[in-house]
C-alpha cells in the first residue's frame, strides 16, 4: 500500500508541473532587423572621460553613450500585422572604420525590455541602462547597431 500511495504522489505533481505555464525558449526570438548607426560626433574635449558624451542618430534609432557606461536607445517599432507579436529593441556599440563595417563589436546585443504590440501599431522602445565597460572604451566607439527582436505573429 506504501507503494502505491508515493506513486499517486507522484503523478500528482507530474500533472502539476505539465499544467503550469511555461515561458516561451529563447528560441522562439527572431532577429526582424538591423540598423548600423555612424557615432554622430566624437567625445567632447573634457578632461574628465566620464562626463564625455557621444551621440548616435539614424532613421531608425537615436541615442547616447555617455563616459560613465551609461546609454539609452529611443526606436520607434511598427508592428504590420493585426494579431498581436511582442519586441525588443537591444543595442551594442563597437568599433570600426567610418562607413561601420568591419566592425568589432564590444558585446552582444543589450535589450531594453519587451513591448507587445497589436493592430499595425507604431510603439516607441525608449530605454538604457549603465555597462561601465562601455565608459571605458568611449573614445574609441565608432558604431553602434539597432537589433530588433521578435516573438508572436512578427510581421
Amino acid at each position: 500500500m506504501r507503494r502505491h500511495s508515493a506513486t499517486l504522489i507522484c503523478t500528482a505533481a507530474l500533472a502539476t508541473a505539465v499544467l503550469a505555464p511555461v515561458p516561451a525558449p529563447a528560441d522562439d526570438w527572431r532577429i526582424v532587423g538591423r540598423n548600423t548607426a555612424v557615432v554622430r560626433s566624437g567625445p567632447a574635449f573634457t578632461t574628465d572621460l566620464k562626463a564625455a558624451r557621444i551621440d548616435f542618430d539614424s532613421f531608425e534609432f537615436r541615442g547616447f553613450l555617455l563616459g560613465d557606461g551609461t546609454w539609452q536607445v529611443s526606436s520607434p517599432v511598427t508592428h504590420q500585422r493585426l494579431v498581436c507579436a511582442t519586441y525588443e529593441v537591444g543595442v551594442r556599440f563597437g568599433i570600426g572604420n567610418p562607413a561601420c563595417n568591419d566592425v568589432r563589436w564590444l558585446s552582444d546585443p543589450m535589450f531594453i525590455g519587451s513591448r507587445r504590440q497589436c493592430n499595425a501599431a507604431t510603439v516607441i522602445h525608449v530605454g538604457g541602462e549603465t555597462t561601465p565597460r562601455l565608459g571605458d572604451q568611449l573614445p574609441s566607439v565608432t558604431c553602434v547597431e539597432r537589433v530588433l527582436r521578435c516573438t508572436g505573429s512578427c510581421g
